[in-house]
């Protein structure tokens, strides 16, 4: 009796609101519930996500080398990565539709399938035309004795149609997540459950990023639990990263192998920016060297949309556009009180490029921008004036009004920061004293070891981003020897804030500002990763999604998913996979028995891209009118927008290489028209030296 009525108990408990993971900090994923869903939340999830045509009918996956390679050294990428390079993986790719009436004999690419052990082998061969026209419907099965031809990857109208095992394919967020994370998962999903394909495929969520992927904590995604992240913003379907594990992000690929080897996993499609992905490489070549049957795939997923040769991530356009929204109500604030300066801090790397937009859409007064500061070669006091002197010309026209946006991490690139968190990490490692002090906030001992510039500097910063800045140096180190100190925890909108009362009472004794000044500050550090995603980014991440499986499918590995032509609509995008090791930065050559360790260095030049320092995008900053772009919309005239950045025309680059290209044509015709050779020996020699210029780039 006891145990029927424990049966029946059984039978009649709730299923788990909740997934556990058993981490260090074990951790619970909560399960959404319908009923629970905002009005707004649930009809986002009527919302069907738009395909490109290049994947909704007859395609092929054809070479592409337009994107060319961060490393110019070729010999350099295939000694770091010399099992992708054996197994040709290390040559981008690109989708393209195919119609019944073309001639598919033309376009067949020369890529490898399959070999042995799952990837694609260069010496084993294929059959490539008659297994392209078999997928297309228009010849006999193969012939298994059908000598070895050009290498090809085939696809067709029916995709999965050749597909009879039941594809497992793994997703992770190792970065910081963002929004569009959810949309992937949707592609993935219905990719492998086209009605084309024999057997419904698998998608597997890896609990809590790293954590998860090391000690092997997934489980099978349904329909069921899906439906309530439906184009919603968030992760807390399968939980990211903790951020001690990504400092540590590196030793644990035998780990990761190991999983997936468990897991029986196709494809494993990692969700990351930059550093990430600097590791997702190492990862891909990692499993082909042992030989783990199992594909990677990156998602190019950052919210500075800051990866080179990308043309936007994945959750860019949702993170300006709610940040333009808030901007724009503190603008409107501010000049309906006409008395408020506003010093507002938004995320943003050493190039901006979230500031770049939102300044677009909002127009503030003083956009603080790194290439403008590395362009005019401003130290702090410089930066300080220029504020000073919009404030001072804005008050003269009786506006005592402003905006002021401000990077978080806009300090790291000024020098004499640097310079001052170098000296207080060298006084931490070596005093012992100073160390302890930092617990009570006791900034003497340091104070006394600091030079006299750094310590007049450091003397002028409020108490609260004092222990800010000592706290992220302790932890972390100081920037010396390293791309960038993370600075996002540090209120930097107070320090100029404060530096700014400083020199405007200094004008004031002087005589020279007569104004009222009146500020606050506002920040914005973690406001959109979890906002709910645009249109774009829910057609962007769904088509990223989808592709990935597509490449899974079609054995490739060590991609990351590349969408162009955003500016377009989503009919006409184009779709192709970017080898990782394209936007890998490799300089050192290493010694011998030493192992190098690859970085992706953030896209440069924005505005040199833009056009920006032409003017032509905003009137003089003390002219400037704040615009209010209101919150993202889902529907109607305005929900189609793109962004202001993607929009603008790629003036300098586009100019430049129009240039390059006409001289080249003209250096060809000239070349073959009878010239000396001694004319050609000094080409020659002038076109060596420009290639080796590229090669120490």
């Amino acid at each position: 009796e006891v145990d029927e009525l424990a049966r029946e108990a059984g039978q009649n408990m709730p299923e788990p609101s909740y997934f556990g993971v058993p981490l260090r900090r074990p951790s619970k994923l909560c399960r959404r519930r319908e009923a629970l869903l905002s009005p707004l939340q649930r009809w986002r999830q009527s919302y069907q996500p738009v395909l490109p045509k290049v994947l909704r009918g007859g395609f092929l996956i054809v070479e592409d080398h337009r994107k060319g390679c961060m490393t110019a050294d070729p010999d350099l990428i295939n000694r770091v990565f010399p099992s992708l390079c054996r197994t040709e993986n290390l040559k981008a790719l690109k989708i393209i539709s195919v119609l019944e009436e073309q001639n598919v004999l033309e376009m067949l690419p020369a890529l490898p399938v399959a070999g042995p052990s799952g990837y694609p082998d260069a010496t084993s061969g294929t059959r490539a035309h008659a297994a392209v026209l078999q997928s297309l419907g228009d010849s006999p099965p193969v012939d298994e004795s059908t000598p070895a031809g050009d290498a090809e990857m085939r696809r067709s109208s029916s995709p999965a149609s050749a597909s009879k095992k039941a594809m497992r394919i793994g997703i992770a967020i190792l970065g910081k997540p963002g929004p569009g994370v959810n949309n992937v998962i949707h592609g993935m999903m219905d990719y492998l459950n086209l009605p084309e394909r024999h057997t419904p495929g698998t998608v597997v969520c890896v609990a809590m990023g790293i954590g998860g992927l090391r000690a092997g904590h997934t489980f099978e995604l349904d329909e069921k639990t899906f439906s309530p992240h439906r184009n919603q913003g968030g992760c807390d379907l399968i939980g990211q990263s903790e951020p001690s594990d990504l400092r540590t992000l590196g030793e644990d690929l035998s780990l990761c192998a190991r999983t997936a080897i468990e897991q029986n996993l196709d494809g494993l499609v990692i969700w990351g920016g930059r550093n990430v992905h600097a590791w997702t490489s190492r990862l891909a070549e990692y499993f082909v060297e042992h030989q783990v049957p199992t594909r990677v795939l990156a998602v190019p997923a950052s919210t500075q949309s800051d990866l080179p040769l990308v043309e936007q991530t994945l959750g860019y356009d949702t993170v300006c556009k709610h940040y333009a929204s808030i901007v724009g109500n503190l603008t409107t604030q501010a000049a309906s009180a006409g008395k408020l300066w506003c010093f507002i801090r938004i995320p943003g790397r050493s190039m901006s490029h979230i500031a770049a937009e939102v300044a677009l859409q909002t127009h503030p007064h003083v956009v603080l921008m790194v290439s403008e500061l590395e362009q005019q070669n401003m130290n702090i006091t410089e930066v300080t004036q220029l504020i000073c002197n919009v404030i001072e010309t804005r008050a003269r026209e009786d506006k005592n009004y402003g905006m002021v946006l401000i990077p978080d991490q806009f300090l790291a690139s000024v020098r004499e920061m640097r310079r001052l968190f170098e000296e207080i990490d060298e006084i931490l490692q070596v005093v012992p004293e100073a160390e302890h002090a930092l617990a009570s906030n006791d900034f003497g001992t340091i104070l006394g070891l600091l030079p006299p510039l750094s310590r007049a500097l450091f003397q002028g910063f409020p108490e609260r981003t004092k222990a800010q800045i000592l706290q992220v140096i302790d932890e972390r180190g100081s920037q010396k020897g390293k791309e960038t100190l993370d600075l996002s925890t540090v209120e930097t909108e107070i320090i100029f804030q404060s530096f700014v009362e400083a020199e405007l009472t200094r004008r004031v004794v002087l005589g020279t500002y007569k104004g009222p000044f009146q500020a606050i500050s506002y920040s914005l550090p973690y406001h959109g990763r979890a906002a709910m995603p645009t249109n774009f980014d829910c057609d962007l991440g769904y088509t990223i999604g989808y592709a990935a499986g597509i490449f899974v499918d079609a054995s490739r590995t060590g991609l990351l998913v590349d969408v162009c032509h955003l500016k377009e609509d989503v009919e006409d995008w184009e779709v192709g996979g970017t080898p990782l090791s394209s936007l890998l930065t490799l300089q050192d050559v290493p010694l011998c028995g030493e192992k190098i360790h690859p970085k992706i260095g953030p896209k440069g030049r924005l505005r040199y891209d833009i056009g920006v320092d032409e003017g032509r995008c905003m009137p003089e900053p003390s002219q400037r009118t704040l615009v209010s772009p209101g919150p993202a919309q889902f529907e109607g005239p305005c929900a189609g927008q793109k962004t202001q950045t993607l929009r603008l025309p790629q003036l300098q680059r586009v100019r430049q290489m129009e240039r390059t290209e006409r001289l080249v044509s003209e250096l060809k015709a000239k070349a073959s028209a009878g010239c000396p050779p001694e004319v050609l020996q000094a080409i020659k020699q002038l076109l060596q030296g420009g290639t080796d210029l590229l090669r120490q780039l």
